[in-house]
């Protein structure tokens, strides 16, 4: 059995990947992590990202803007099968007001768009298989 190559984006401290891991077993390696991408604009130090890259140092990770990256580094995204990522809730989140959950259009929620705009650039060789998490 092929491995599914897998990107996880807003990648945290690697939950996903521990996730996937797990469901490897010694005779059976189903998934494999090819890029990671973890990045929170709002802090100076990237504790996540910097959490990510030790417990998984042969995971090629990247700690930019994902933005970014699709605008000036698209070909860093390897080729995958399965893309899973865990956006942040705050935008879509019932614990808010609605007059503060701004869903598509709030200053986390627009991350879904990254996700969107993989996929079309990817065109043909886009992912089969997706997996969210919010």
């Amino acid at each position: 059995m092929n491995k599914l190559k897998t990107i996880e984006l807003f990648a945290g401290v690697g939950g996903f990947h521990l996730g996937l891991n797990q469901c490897n077993s010694k005779k059976i390696k189903a998934y494999e992590i090819v890029w990671s991408n973890q990045f929170e604009p709002t802090t100076k130090r990237q504790h996540a990202s910097e959490v990510y890259q030790h417990r998984f140092p042969k995971t090629k990770h990247s700690n930019q803007d994902i933005a970014e990256v699709i605008e000036n580094n698209f070909s860093e995204i390897p080729d995958h099968q399965l893309l899973v990522g865990g956006f942040p809730c705050q935008d879509y989140s019932v614990a808010r007001t609605l007059s503060k959950a701004h869903g598509l259009q709030g200053k986390k929620g627009v991350l879904w768009w990254s996700i969107h705009q993989i996929l079309s650039k990817k065109g043909k060789k886009a992912p089969s298989y997706l997996m969210l998490e919010n």
